[in-house]
């Protein structure tokens, strides 16, 4: 893991010993800034097991970082990332990413012109996930494989919430050593409870399943993501419910199902949309989640009364 890390500062021009000003005290700090950019990359590891990593860089010329590694696995969440991409995986803002190393890999991304990341990310080593893990629990299963299943994911708020938490803890000392070594913990089983098709959602210190707040939280989440297909189990993941409690918190909150209402809600973005824009109807049919605008067409109609361009004549009037 050290090794690993020094090859990527080597490669980076990036220097080490840097004062870890706005990150935790109990990490280390290397930082770069040329005529490429500026950027920094903090991290705290625990020997060969495992390290916590919060990184933001920005590019003024193109370029590209390759380093070669030893084998590990990692998640992240990139808060932000414009022009940047990476072999082997898609870098996409407030997604949740897993990268699989293998032994002698080698990790390769491309930077353009302008181009910044910002993210958080926690990589465990084979000493880990195979050794640590197996010598306390006995056989396990698969972790690699449970990292696979996690790439791109954009409907993990737990883990998104895990590594804000860690860019922000600012502790140091035996207390450091304990909460970092508690937040890889948690992330395994987060992975773990979501391969194994989990409500992870009741790993959180102090869950409350009738809590509004947690339906707050949703609803803020489905109508930023109305694009997407959204399942009665996904929404109850997000709400930290299990699917029964949560189906029965949600009518008595809202008064309706869940698809009745994210239905209302993609039909008032698609009001929203028809009367304020000119975006072709099959656009607007994507943004509020149809496959095809025949089927937006339809659903549309049936709710409105009016097929989509006839609604959109009547508010241009």
């Amino acid at each position: 893991m050290k090794e690993m890390y020094q090859d990527v500062f080597r490669l980076g021009n990036f220097s080490s010993g840097q004062p870890a000003y706005g990150y935790g005290p109990a990490g280390s700090m290397h930082v770069f800034d040329d005529g490429r950019g500026h950027g920094e990359y903090w991290t705290y590891s625990h020997g060969d097991m495992f390290a916590v990593n919060a990184f933001e860089m920005a590019f003024k010329e193109r370029g590209a970082l390759c380093c070669s590694h030893a084998e590990h696995l990692s998640i992240c969440l990139y808060e932000d990332v414009h022009d940047v991409e990476a072999r082997g995986f898609q870098m996409k803002p407030g997604a949740v990413l897993a990268y699989i190393a293998e032994e002698g890999g080698e990790f390769a991304a491309r930077y353009g012109c302008g181009a910044r990341m910002k993210g958080t990310s926690i990589t465990v080593s084979p000493s880990y996930y195979r050794d640590y893990l197996e010598g306390r629990f006995g056989p396990i299963p698969d972790v690699r494989k449970a990292f696979a299943m996690l790439d791109g994911r954009e409907d993990f708020p737990e883990m998104a919430s895990l590594l804000r938490r860690i860019r922000g803890y600012r502790g140091s000392g035996m207390a450091a050593s304990l909460f970092y070594e508690g937040a890889v913990a948690e992330a395994i089983g987060l992975v773990a409870g979501h391969a194994a098709g989990a409500d992870v959602g009741t790993s959180r210190l102090t869950p409350n399943d009738n809590d509004p707040g947690e339906l707050d939280v949703l609803e803020a989440y489905l109508s930023d993501h109305l694009s997407q297909q959204m399942s009665v189990e996904m929404m109850a993941r997000l709400a930290c419910m299990g699917l029964t409690k949560f189906k029965l918190a949600f009518k008595e909150h809202y008064g309706r199902t869940p698809a009745s209402y994210v239905h209302s809600l993609r039909m008032a973005r698609a009001r929203e949309l028809l009367a304020s824009t000119d975006l072709p109807v099959s656009a607007v049919a994507q943004q509020v989640g149809y496959r095809s605008a025949s089927a937006f067409t339809q659903s549309f109609g049936r709710s409105e009364g009016v097929l989509p361009s006839a609604y959109r004549d009547s508010h241009r009037q």
